[in-house]
């Protein structure tokens, strides 16, 4: 990171497709006739530098977007994106087919490995022109829906707060207190229902639109091609839910009866669930003026290097950790191509949240960086995302022996809080698979009906929620359209369960041996997205998480660890 740029340095400035189409044009026809070598990888690297700049402006808008999201030129600029991405990623499948059956494809393959060329074919079946359009509406979609959510106002308590800011409400130890913010977020997502029921319902029939036209029977199987899942399938998908609900769902109900006796609370409703003690959820025991610099010394610690790569952003200026009004919700570690560089972005609000997510974004930020040169294609530089959740989900357990730095005297408090929501995470992530799996072979359902399907997920995934007459919204199977990942990431969801599996192997570990749990995370993130999923966890001495035998260890494991 030597000679290395502050991000308020870095201009934006939109990219030229015209200029960019017509260079790719070019590329493109040297390398069909070229039989050398040498000339087939400058000409490739040519290429990927273009994608890499177009990559990086667009990364830089969405961050510049998302820091400030009443700056309505950012707004304006996410719109050219909407299709300026699905024509570039023609241009791109285009290349890639010319690369394929190029004179020296044997020769590139010998040279760079399989990766791209696996990618290549699955690029194919996934764009064709007559779908340019359609995925460009997709995109305007996603980004009316994240655009209304970050622009949540919400009047509480002679307040006006967005979505991020509510959120400390929400488990407040009163329970007056956090019922009635539970009201008004009700109140906020029935007032939205409408709007989101529309949006989601354009979106289910233009994905099955596209899913139509490549030849894929529902967009669920072209979801999973989009999600590069090359070597599992929906029937392993299944598998595994059912795994999670065999032995993880029966701990997530004992759980909530233990937070009923630590509550004092005669029946358990779903405004309690947030509040897992008593005295209330650990909060960190340090401003939030001060998650860098201490990120930044935990980084440093368990890597055993100084200064971290953490410290190295911060100064920088490639962090921005705290909530504030006009400021994007949730959080993300983005990739700008061209500098090699993470930026992370998230929404500190004192809750123990804070700390999970600086140690999750941390950790892609970590192996971004660790793979920064494992390959000269962009494309082969990051796993696909249930490899990237693994890097993220893993920090946050094998954080667990620093979190005093955090929370001081409360950092038991925090490790009991932290796993007991993984394990409470895990239903709750397969059900919201399962939904878009339900949907998507189902794409005619109306509204209504969809907001059924939920309805009945939730008493199969969480048998213990009861709702009340004060929050009709999420009583009628509507908390789905609080999840951002149904609208704007299908069938993302799933990978974050995937790869909890995996980061609690690593926890497991390094209950033992920190050292060897340390090794093997570093194997992963070192080899970033040069092989597909299965193949990766094996070269890092991984298991694999769709053997239900592992599933059922880590869940023993777990209870062990939580006294349950």
């Amino acid at each position: 990171m030597e000679m290395m740029p502050d991000f308020k340095d870095i201009k934006y400035q939109r990219p030229d497709l015209n200029v960019i189409t017509e260079e790719i044009r070019d590329l493109r026809l040297r390398l069909m006739t070229t039989q050398d070598i040498d000339q087939a990888s400058d000409i490739l690297l040519e290429y990927e530098k273009l994608i890499a700049d177009f990559n990086t402006m667009y990364e830089l808008c969405i961050i510049l977007h998302d820091l400030d999201t009443s700056d309505e030129f950012y707004t304006d600029e996410l719109e050219y994106y909407d299709e300026a991405t699905a024509t570039l990623s023609e241009l791109s499948s285009a290349m890639l087919q010319v690369m394929v059956n190029c004179p020296c494809a044997d020769k590139i393959k010998e040279k760079y490995g399989e990766m791209i060329f696996r990618k290549a074919a699955n690029h194919k079946e996934t764009i064709s022109p007559e779908v340019i359009d359609d995925y460009a509406q997709e995109s305007s979609l996603q980004n009316d829906y994240s655009q209304i959510q970050s622009e949540a106002s919400i009047d509480f308590e002679g307040k006006t707060l967005n979505l991020s800011l509510l959120s400390p409400y929400l488990e407040s130890t009163r329970r007056k207190t956090r019922k009635e913010a539970h009201k008004v977020l009700d109140e906020y997502y029935m007032g939205k229902k409408e709007t989101f029921d529309k949006i989601y319902d354009d979106m289910v029939k233009i994905r099955t639109n596209i899913a139509k036209k490549l030849n894929c029977e529902t967009y669920t199987e072209l979801g999973y091609k989009l999600m590069e899942r090359y070597d599992y399938n929906a029937k392993d998908v299944e598998m595994f839910r059912n795994a999670v609900l065999k032995y993880i769902v029966p701990l997530t109900v004992q759980i909530r009866k233990l937070q009923k006796e630590r509550l004092g609370v005669e029946e358990l409703m779903f405004y309690d669930l947030p509040t897992l003690f008593e005295k209330g959820n650990p909060v960190p025991s340090i401003p939030g003026i001060s998650y860098e610099h201490v990120a930044g010394d935990f980084f440093a610690k368990i890597f055993g290097s100084s200064p971290s790569f953490f410290e190295v952003l911060s100064e920088h200026g490639f962090t921005d950790l705290l909530s504030r009004k006009n400021k994007s919700t949730g959080g993300y570690c983005m990739y700008l191509d061209s500098f090699a560089i993470p930026y992370i972005f998230m929404n500190g609000n004192g809750t123990a949240d804070d700390v999970a997510t600086i140690v999750h974004e941390g950790g892609h930020a970590y192996a971004a960086v660790k793979s920064a040169d494992v390959s000269p294609f962009a494309e082969c530089l990051s796993p696909t995302l249930e490899t990237c959740e693994i890097h993220s989900t893993s920090m946050e357990f094998l954080s667990y022996s620093f979190m005093e730095m955090f929370y001081g005297d409360k950092a038991e408090q925090y490790r009991e809080l932290h796993m007991t929501q993984a394990l409470l995470f895990l239903p709750y992530g397969c059900m919201v698979d399962e939904f878009q799996h339900i949907i998507y072979d189902n794409p005619d359902m109306t509204p209504d009906e969809r907001h059924g399907v939920w309805k009945k997920l939730e008493e199969k995934y969480q048998p213990f929620i009861k709702y009340d007459e004060d929050h009709p919204f999420h009583a009628m199977g509507g908390a789905w359209m609080k999840k951002d990942h149904i609208f704007t990431s299908p069938f993302y969801y799933i990978d974050y369960c995937l790869a909890h599996i995996c980061a609690l192997q690593l926890w497991d570990l390094s209950r033992e041996d920190m050292k060897l749990a340390l090794m093997k995370y570093n194997k992963l993130c070192s080899l970033g997205g040069t092989d597909t999923f299965l193949n990766l966890l094996k070269q890092s001495e991984l298991d694999s998480p769709f053997d239900v035998n592992v599933i059922k260890r880590i869940a023993y494991a777990c209870c062990e660890f939580l006294n349950l």
